[in-house]
Order: C-alpha cells, then structure tokens, then sequence
C-alpha cells in the first residue's frame, strides 16, 4: 500500500515537473528537449495504478494551458500531439482530446497528419463514436479539399448508431455540390427527407431532392440529344423533337415546376434563371 501511495506521488511529481519546466523554457530546442523528460502514455498509465481518469484530466488540463500559452507567445505546438497521445492512452474515450486536438493540430500546428493519427487511434478505442470520423472527414473537406475522403468518412460517421443527421446532411451536400456525384446525393437527401425528425429539415432535404432530380433529368436529356446528333446527323431544333423523333417517349417533369429547354444544343432548366435573380 505505501509502495502504491509512493509510486503515485512520483508519478504526479513527474507530471507537474514537466509542466513547470515547459514554462520556464522559452526556445524551441529546449522544449522538444523535455519530451525526454515526459514518458510515453503507455509508461504513465503503467505507473498510475489504475488512476487513469483523475490523471487523464490533469494532462487535459495542462495541455489547454500549453496552447494558451503558445497561442499568445510563439504560435509554435511542438509538444501538442504528443501531450493528446498521452491524454488518450490513459483515457481512450475522451472524445474531446481526439476532436478538438485534432482540429487545433490542424488549424494551429499545421499538422494534418498527427490529427489524423489521433483520430484513428479514436476510431479504433470506439468504433460506435461517429464524431471522430465526422472530424476526419470535416478536416479533410475544410482544410485539404479532399472532397473524396470527406465523403468516405462522413458516411461512415452517419452509419454509426449514435449519429445525429449532421454528418449526413455533409455528405450528401458534398456528393452534390463538390462531386457531382448526383446519385449518391440523391440517395442521402432522400434517406434524409424520409428520417427528417420536423419540418424545416424536411423541407431543406426537400430542395436539395429537387434539384438533384433536375441534375438527373438534364443529365439524361443531354445524352439523348447526343443519340439524336448520331443518328439525324444534326442537333434538334427544340427537346420537342426529341419526343417527335422517338427518341424518348415524354419530356420529363421539372421537379421545381419549370421548364427543360435547349439552349446552346444543351439541356436546360428555366429554374437557373430564378435562381440567377
């Protein structure tokens, strides 16, 4: 029992002796140097003896005083990831640690790549948990551009059984608006609209379904206007002919209540002038 007590007490010696010594060190040098000071995560849960959550939110309360600090003086985070990788050894289910360090080593450190790691390390302590594949999706739609594997990650985040309709609302946004992926947007605005827990998110998805029907329809126009150049050898004088010609048995209904017209041998819906208003 004293053996435990004295093991404890060393291990909170260590801990307030390293964050003693990040503030008196002012170069960049000396602070990586203090790593050698701090031992892994795995070392200081070994050494906690079970108090893994009390020391857990003392390292979560040092590290907001380290980025304060840093955010005032240097803007330089050398140490942030590794203080997270510590935070989230001893507790893997502090959501937080891997959400908001992952967007501060981002925004602030500029470094994707640790907030990345973080977060798989959170994917892979709660696969149930859709915020930490919502976040590695958002940094990658945000900050990289990436709309491929923003799309990929929110929808792993929507599939997960606590989600709310947040993660699914971006993906289909993105499938629609960045990907042109019209189907797949489609699908979600659908899943949406049909699951929408009141009015006004059913009539957001309600838009968003409209004009990924038009998208569709003017999609499937323009390559009947192709089979119509191929096989008359000149493009249609109006859509019309197209109905005339046999080559599509009706115009389709435009879902805003507008009309498909051909403008410049294209496809195209009368809505885009409202909405050019």
């Amino acid at each position: 029992m004293v053996r435990n007590l004295v093991l404890i007490i060393l291990l909170l010696l260590l801990i307030v002796n390293f964050s003693y010594r990040i503030d008196l060190k002012k170069t960049h040098h000396e602070l990586i140097g203090e790593l050698m000071y701090f031992p892994s995560g795995l070392a200081v849960k070994a050494l906690s003896l079970g108090f893994y959550v009390p020391l857990a939110d003392l390292v979560w309360l040092r590290f907001i005083q380290y980025y304060g600090e840093h955010r005032m003086t240097d803007a330089r985070f050398d140490l942030m990831h590794h203080i997270l990788d510590i935070l989230t050894t001893l507790d893997p289910y502090f959501v937080h640690a891997y959400t908001l360090g992952a967007l501060m080593l981002t925004h602030d450190a500029n470094r994707p790549d640790q907030a990345f790691a973080l977060l798989k390390k959170g994917m892979q302590a709660d696969y149930n948990e859709w915020r930490t594949p919502f976040i590695y999706g958002f940094i990658n739609y945000v900050f990289l551009r990436d709309y491929k594997k923003a799309l990929a990650y929110l929808r792993i985040s929507a599939s997960k059984p606590t989600a709310t309709d947040m993660p699914k609302r971006w993906a289909a946004y993105i499938a629609l608006k960045r990907l042109r992926d019209t189907r797949t947007a489609l699908a979600l605005w659908i899943d949406l609209y049909n699951n929408a827990k009141n009015p006004e998110e059913k009539k957001i998805a309600e838009i968003y379904i409209q004009e990924a029907k038009m998208e569709l329809d003017i999609e499937y126009l323009n390559r009947k206007i192709d089979e119509f150049v191929e096989r008359f050898g000149r493009a249609p004088f109006s859509l019309n002919e197209l109905v005339t010609y046999g080559i599509i048995d009706s115009l389709p209904r435009e879902p805003h209540g507008d009309r498909y017209i051909l403008k410049n041998g294209k496809a195209f819906s009368t809505w885009y002038y409202k909405k050019l208003r």
